[in-house]
C-alpha cells in the first residue's frame, strides 16, 4: 500500500485540547466511525480511557479531538457539513519537526477529502512555490480502497469538486492500468481489500485479472479504539482505513 512519508503537524491546540476542552461542551466516546459519521459510545460495563474521541457537534461542523495517553499522537479534526456531504481538509508538512519548532510551512501536503454514504472520497496534492502539483485520488470503504495517481496537469472542477472526482474514479480499472504495468503511465490505479478479524485488519492488493479472490496480502494492521497501528514501527494512523473496533 502507498507508504506516507509526512507525518501531519500537531498544532498546540491539538496538543492540549483534550485536557483543556474535557469539561467544556465535547462528550467523551470510544470512537468517532468516519464513514457514517457518527459517534461510538462506551459500552455500559467498559471503564473510558485513553485513547478516546471527543465530539462536539452544532448544525454545520462536527469537531472531533482524538485523544492518546501519548499527547503529541493528539489530534483535532473539523468536519465541514455541505448538505449532501460531509468536508474536511487535512495539511500534511513534509518537515514536522520543522514545522513544530518554527510554524511555517515546509511545503505543505493538502488532502481534500468528501464523506458521503460510508464513501471518503479524497483528492490530495501539494503547493510548492505556489504551483498546485496533484498526486492522487482515492475513494474508501470499509470494505475496499481504490487509489489512482493522477499528473500534475490534472484539476477538478470548481462548481462541483465531489462529482469530479467521482466522475474520474469512475470505470477507473477500464480507463487506466494497473501499478505494475510494465510501460509506464501517469495515470494508474491500485486497488485494496480490507478485511477486519477481531482487532486485526488485513489489506489485500488485488491486481487486475487475479485469481485470488481477495488478492495479495501487503500489510497487517492491529485495531484501536481510534485507528490502525502499524506493528512494524508502532505508529498509529488516526485517519486512512479507520473502521469501528470488532466487539
Amino acid at each position: 500500500m502507498k507508504t506516507r512519508n509526512t507525518i501531519i503537524a500537531l498544532t498546540v491546540l491539538a496538543l492540549s485540547a483534550c485536557s483543556g476542552y474535557k469539561q467544556d461542551t465535547y462528550k467523551v466516546y470510544k470512537t468517532f466511525d468516519e464513514y457514517a459519521m457518527k459517534e461510538i459510545p462506551f459500552r455500559i460495563t467498559e471503564k473510558k480511557s485513553l485513547p478516546y474521541a471527543m465530539v462536539k457537534r452544532n448544525d454545520d461542523t462536527i469537531r472531533v479531538l482524538l485523544c492518546f495517553a501519548d499527547t503529541t499522537q493528539n489530534q483535532s479534526i473539523v468536519y465541514i457539513n455541505k448538505g449532501k456531504y460531509w468536508y474536511n481538509l487535512k495539511k500534511y508538512q513534509t518537515d514536522p519537526i520543522l514545522y513544530y519548532f518554527t510554524l511555517c510551512d515546509t511545503i505543505p501536503i493538502y488532502t481534500e477529502r468528501y464523506i458521503q454514504n460510508d464513501t471518503i472520497w479524497e483528492y490530495e496534492y501539494e503547493i510548492e512555490n505556489f504551483i498546485l502539483e496533484s498526486n492522487s485520488l482515492t475513494r474508501h470503504t470499509r470494505n475496499n480502497e481504490v487509489y489512482i495517481s493522477v499528473p500534475d496537469t490534472f484539476r477538478i472542477s470548481e462548481s462541483n469538486r465531489l462529482d469530479s472526482i467521482k466522475n474520474f474514479i469512475s470505470l477507473y480499472s477500464e480507463k487506466y492500468p494497473y501499478h505494475n504495468s510494465k510501460k509506464y503511465q501517469p495515470i494508474y490505479y491500485s486497488y485494496y481489500n480490507k478485511i477486519l478479524r477481531n482487532d486485526t485488519l488485513y489489506i489485500y492488493e488485488k491486481p487486475a485479472g487475479t485469481n485470488y479472490r481477495l488478492g495479495k496480502l501487503r500489510a497487517v494492521y492491529k485495531m484501536s479504539n481510534l485507528g490502525v497501528i502499524d506493528m512494524y514501527r508502532e505508529e498509529i494512523n488516526t485517519y486512512n482505513l479507520r473502521i469501528p473496533k470488532a466487539e
